[in-house]
């Protein structure tokens, strides 16, 4: 294969692969190709970034892990918003679903020098530590919703906080992936967030509780850039509670 040229063809095709969550650099030549050339040439890089600014996209970051892009505005196409997540659920359970997801962030970053080092790596995870992580934070959230310090919390999170505390943590012989259940939330989740290559199986494993999780360094830049921080920080101390 010849050396990709600056064109706005290849532009595209970069911000396309970017996309792709699934894709690496490290199974794709033409992806290596091009993040070679986006390091190289400023003028490709520029091109990149008004063809993902035009997408309603931002790049985030550049390595040779990949290119990382996200939705540049709510009202991107790319955006999901709490009413995306799964038709079938209801309000309260896709808003557990959403903290869930932020469990499951605070447990393998639960500080906040492991979202600055890109050399950190987080040790891996299972159901039960996100579990107990999600329970933590829904009753700290629900003791204090309403607080000064709680105002950038979107307060469409409440549901979620009333919902989770009121789950059993497991239901057995019930869907893995379940909103009937605290670990059937975390298990929705990983999914999701397995779907969207942000977080990869580490150990497989036919007891559920077995199978153990990493993140993707995609996760580890979007936490960096966008996470809403109270939230997060809230999270991040719920971790020290659900090992108690």
């Amino acid at each position: 294969m010849t050396d990709p040229t600056s064109t706005a063809r290849n532009a595209a095709r970069l911000v396309y692969k970017a996309v792709q969550p699934a894709l690496s650099p490290v199974n794709d030549a033409q992806y290596r190709e091009l993040l070679d050339l986006y390091r190289a040439e400023p003028s490709f890089a520029a091109m990149v970034e008004e063809v993902a600014d035009g997408l309603e996209l931002a790049v985030l970051d550049f390595s040779e892990r990949g290119l990382v892009v996200v939705p540049a505005s709510r009202e991107s196409k790319f955006a999901m918003r709490i009413t995306d997540l799964r038709a079938n659920l209801k309000p309260d359970q896709k808003a557990g679903l959403v903290l869930a997801h932020v469990a499951v962030a605070a447990v393998f970053y639960p500080t906040t020098s492991g979202l600055e080092d890109d050399r950190f790596v987080p040790p891996p995870v299972s159901l039960a530590q996100f579990r107990d992580t999600l329970l933590a934070l829904a009753h700290r959230l629900k003791d204090e919703v309403g607080e000064a310090d709680l105002k950038d919390i979107p307060l469409e999170l409440a549901p979620g906080c009333e919902l989770i505390c009121s789950l059993p943590s497991m239901v057995p012989g019930a869907q893995r992936a379940s909103p009937a259940s605290v670990t059937g939330l975390i298990g929705l989740a990983l999914l999701h967030l397995v779907q969207g290559g942000l977080v990869r199986v580490d150990r497989e494993a036919s007891d559920e509780m077995q199978v153990t999780y990493t993140p993707t360094h995609r996760l580890q830049v979007q936490l960096r850039e966008l996470t809403l921080r109270r939230l997060f920080e809230i999270a991040q101390s719920a971790t020290t509670e659900g090992r108690a």
